[in-house]
């Protein structure tokens, strides 16, 4: 492997555990039924609280996804290639991304196709 794809493997594997870590903790507790609670303000920053902390889960367990699909593309032996073309990925975009499957020249090809 070029350069040194196994501290960004660490890299991987840390931010993995922090985001599982980090989705434990947020936990999001559902109110059996939000807005119906003696308060107004308090029914609507319960309800906005739930909506973000459900929003945020999301995210976290998007990026989650991604790590480990990173890490798996580690054990097939095709980490660091892009997926659309083959090329290899950018030192730089895999150190700041370490997740990234696609090379800068298909990530812009994708945004300009859609």
């Amino acid at each position: 492997m070029p350069r040194s794809y196994g501290s960004l493997k660490r890299k991987l594997e840390e931010e993995g555990a922090r985001l599982k870590e980090e989705i434990e903790r947020l936990g999001v507790r559902e109110q059996e039924r939000p807005g119906y609670g003696n308060h107004m303000a308090d029914d609507a920053t319960g309800v906005f609280e739930q909506t973000r902390n459900l929003s945020l889960r999301e995210s976290l367990e998007d990026t989650l996804k991604r790590v480990d699909e990173a890490l798996e593309r580690f054990d097939k032996g095709s980490y660091g290639g892009c997926e659309d073309c083959g090329r290899e990925i950018e030192w730089g975009r895999l150190k700041v991304l370490t997740y990234t499957s696609l090379c800068v020249e298909c990530v812009r090809r994708h945004e300009r196709e859609s």
